[in-house]
């Protein structure tokens, strides 16, 4: 009887470790390789300085090289496409500024990719624009000159660093929002825009306040307003163009970070928390404010609101102002 009972006791053994799940395997940690940070205009621009600046803090973070590749063309949309068909594992993000998440889409017949199905990370930082006149331009505040583009339709005049940029669509907006005529004169860079706006050749352009500010603090330009929620850091004393009763105005350039359609929300969201952690490192924040830039820092979903809530502004800007780069 003993002997029997060992034997049922021994093949009930050997059956439950047959159907016994065998363990789960140990989740690889991430990032288990090179992560690579496409951004997809020429190095040297404030874009290409902060996602260096970010990427070398993640790399030190990670124990993986993080590398920002420039894969400049076709407005930023080649480096959209890459990363939009990369592998949604997290090891290919996408750093850029506005327009290949929220203009390029209605400016060409076809980007290659739709940006709205990019993963969210962050939006990193951001700079609002200022509103620049030449010296003597007759108008000292915004009112005065909307008043004055009304009095004289076609005859005041706004630079832009391009057509179907966002120093243009800025101008736009004002003039939409407040039934101005007035005439666009597109210049190669934002450089030469300003620097004939100050030479009084130009009446105004929309730039940004940290390249504004040497010419302003020079007594060499005017700044009317700014173009963010709040006033600028760096201008203080400049009211926003929406306190100074251009009521809902917003015009602001910023960064920020995606990763392929897809990938999971546990990689968005670790490389959200890696990449704040990276913000707040006090060389990288003390270089951050030096180039006039804020920190944002929003989170996955704040950020695709907030992408979601810009394409609708310029997209309806573009639309009705009828403008292709194609």
């Amino acid at each position: 009887m003993r002997h029997t009972s060992f034997v049922r006791w021994a093949l009930l053994v050997a059956l439950a470790s047959l159907w016994s799940p065998a363990p789960a395997p140990a989740q690889e940690a991430w990032p288990s390789k090179a992560v690579r940070m496409v951004m997809p205009f020429p190095p040297g621009s404030g874009t290409d300085v902060l996602a260096r600046l970010i990427s070398e803090q993640l790399s030190r973070k990670w124990g993986q090289p993080v590398t920002v590749d420039n894969m400049a063309g076709a407005g930023g949309n080649i480096g959209g496409q890459t990363v939009a068909r990369a592998a949604p594992d997290g090891h290919t993000l996408l750093f850029v500024p506005a327009p290949p998440l929220v203009i390029n889409q209605f400016m060409y017949m076809s980007t290659g990719y739709d940006p709205s199905k990019f993963a969210p990370i962050s939006m990193v930082a951001s700079v609002p624009y200022a509103l620049v006149t030449r010296k003597d331009f007759p108008a000292n505040t915004m009112k005065e000159l909307v008043a004055y583009a009304k009095a004289n339709p076609g005859k005041v005049t706004y630079a832009s660093s391009s057509i179907g940029s966002t120093a243009q669509l800025a101008a736009l907006q004002l003039s939409m929002m407040n039934g101005l005529d007035m005439v666009h004169v597109p210049f190669r860079g934002a450089a030469p825009a300003l620097t004939d706006v100050m030479g009084g050749h130009v009446d105004m352009v929309f730039d940004i306040v940290s390249t504004a500010l040497p010419m302003w603090e020079a007594d060499k330009i005017k700044v009317l307003g700014t173009g963010g929620q709040t006033r600028s850091r760096i201008m203080p004393t400049i009211p926003t163009i929406d306190e100074a009763g251009i009521s809902g105005f917003q015009a602001l350039t910023w960064f920020a970070m995606v990763a392929p359609p897809g990938t999971p929300e546990a990689i968005t969201g670790k490389i959200y928390r890696d990449a704040l952690d990276a913000l707040r490192v006090p060389e990288v924040s003390s270089r951050i404010a030096a180039m006039g830039m804020d920190v944002a820092g929003l989170s996955p979903e704040e950020s695709g609101r907030f992408f979601a809530q810009e394409a609708t502004l310029w997209g309806k800007i573009v639309r009705e102002a009828k403008i292709s780069l194609d």
